[in-house]
């Protein structure tokens, strides 16, 4: 008889159909022994087995991320979270920052909510007010666009000249043609030059910082797209692989490079391979997709839609690839044999990366390849009936599905009101068959609270602003909401057979909840803590009495 190593006694909600709860499981070397009731399980009891028995909650598989931009925690790390309600607060907690950080040579923060300032955007005179002699950067909320003030601009070359680059755009003062201190999309990269120089110590901070918040939520795996724009790809990934070898990653990564339009196509797959075989066979690390931004964001008005804007410029947003160009990457992508993942929040943007997928796949018809499409704000039903034809995962944002304070200013008018009022499908996709992963676009939402999650798919709505749920149509159930947060989100990191469910054979990652979300009333889930996470059989997080 194999004696385990650890037997856990509770409810468990496994996640798997054929068995869906049990009272316990026996733990060797990290796995699931074997699972079922007290008396099946006592088998595995030894004289060295550790027993420990929850009698509240209920115990549920390891949560899945399946899009947060974990290394972009730099941002927290180094600079200002501009959470700000007005104008006035985000201009104060940048002072605040500068005040307290006299010896910095640049200031870079991240958080800022493009809505609070309408159609044109942040002026760099409201940062000069307050910090004029050094550069600031601060990403939006959304991470499609940068507030900066002037310093940042003369640093960077930046004046009423700079022409906008290929999906980016520079916004100017319609007066006097002077850039205003906002730029957007790829426009990013061009204030480059007045970042700070930033170090490998950092990004293991940083990476660390998103892997103790994420555990504190119950997460185990985690997808990360990188940003396209950033300068510092190669150190992310260094430290990345730095944090493995010392043994302090806990959640399997994954985690894709961004290939940008107009980018040399064989340089990019040549740096793909290498970091591929870098890291393959990597426990805790893996690098197996190519990320695409297919559009940008309603609010910046760069998310591209089937139909026209209603407000601003009558035009659908811009392109970020031509089709040809498109269909040419994913092909040579699914040769290759990499996932695609791909950011789409309007439905014209989603048709592309549909379009794509399905020219490479019959280009590579026996591709084994696991697809996705994120974000999915402005979406159709013939839409997700596609995505299930072509076995495309839905990896959506519940954290979002609700009149955020984005609605009225900007989505409501951009989109008018039968597109605004139908946005975020989730039952949609599960009705269709779709794989549905989810995701907190991390640092966008913060925290990437799991139970807010579950607590939005089930309910949507947000009980801080209202009772009254949005678009409830959308609306799933309990049972099928936690096989989001598991399941799929294992199967969108191809770590199905080993995460996602409690079974034998499996890795040992389990969540403690407080509440058994499945019986309590369900508009409470979002109510509910995480008191503990275990992975491969060892518990790496508590949660500190209150």
């Amino acid at each position: 008889m194999e004696y385990a190593d650890k037997i856990i006694k509770g409810k468990i909600y496994t996640a798997n159909e054929q068995q869906k709860y049990a009272e316990a499981f026996a733990i060797k070397d990290g796995r699931i022994l074997a699972i079922g009731s007290k008396e099946e399980i006592k088998q595995y009891l030894g004289a060295d087995t550790d027993v420990k028995e929850y009698t509240n909650g209920i115990i549920l598989p390891g949560f899945s991320e399946g899009h947060a931009h974990v290394s972009s925690t730099i941002e927290l790390v180094v600079g200002p979270l501009v959470e700000a309600k007005s104008i006035e607060e985000a201009v104060a907690v940048i002072a605040k920052f500068a005040k307290e950080h006299p010896g910095t040579d640049a200031i870079y923060g991240g958080g800022f909510d493009p809505g609070l300032f309408g159609t044109e955007g942040p002026k760099a005179s409201l940062i000069d007010a307050v910090v004029p002699d050094r550069p600031v950067i601060i990403s939006d909320e959304g991470h499609h666009s940068v507030w900066v003030n002037t310093k940042a601009l003369e640093i960077s070359g930046i004046t009423k000249d700079t022409k906008d680059p290929e999906n980016g755009h520079v916004v100017k003062d319609k007066m006097t043609g002077e850039p205003t201190g906002f730029l957007q999309e790829l426009a990013i990269s061009l204030v480059n030059p007045a970042m700070p120089v930033l170090t490998l110590e950092q990004y293991e901070e940083a990476i660390l910082y998103y892997q103790n918040v994420g555990l504190s939520y119950g997460i185990t795996n985690a997808f990360e797209p990188m940003l396209s724009y950033t300068r510092d790809e190669p150190m992310r990934f260094d430290a990345y692989e730095s944090l493995e070898k010392k043994g302090k990653l806990k959640i399997a990564f994954r985690v894709a490079p961004t290939l940008n339009p107009g980018e040399d196509e064989d340089a990019f797959f040549q740096n793909m391979r290498a970091l591929h075989e870098r890291f393959a066979g990597h426990d805790k690390v893996q690098v197996n997709t190519v990320k695409f931004f297919m559009d940008g964001v309603i609010d910046g008005h760069t998310a591209l839609l089937r139909e026209p804007y209603r407000e601003g410029s009558l035009d659908c947003g811009p392109k970020m690839f031509e089709q040809e160009e498109l269909n040419e990457h994913v092909i040579r992508a699914l040769k290759e044999g990499y996932n695609i993942h791909a950011h789409a929040i309007g439905d014209a943007a989603v048709d592309e990366a549909l379009n794509a997928i399905e020219a490479a796949k019959e280009v590579v018809a026996d591709s084994k390849s696991r697809n996705a499409i994120t974000h999915l704000q402005v979406c159709t039903p013939d839409q997700a009936a596609r995505m299930a034809k072509l076995q495309v995962i839905a990896v959506v944002n519940p954290y979002w599905h609700y009149e955020t304070e984005l609605y009225q200013p900007l989505e409501l008018p951009y989109l008018g009101k039968e597109r605004a009022q139908h946005m975020y499908y989730v039952k949609e996709f599960a009705d269709h068959g779709v794989t549905v992963s989810q995701a907190s676009d991390f640092p966008v939402t913060v925290p990437p609270d799991t139970m807010f999650s579950l607590h939005m798919m089930v309910n949507r709505f947000d009980p801080e602003t209202s009772k009254e749920p949005y678009f409830p149509e959308q609306c799933i159930g309990v049972e099928e909401a936690i096989a989001v947060l598991t399941k799929g989100g294992a199967y969108e990191n191809e770590l199905e057979d080993k995460k996602g469910s409690l079974v034998k054979g499996k890795d040992a990652d389990f969540v403690y909840l407080d509440r058994d979300v499945l019986t309590m009333p369900k508009e409470q889930i979002y109510q509910t803590k995480v008191l503990e996470t275990w992975i491969g059989g060892e518990c790496v997080y508590q949660r500190e009495e209150e």
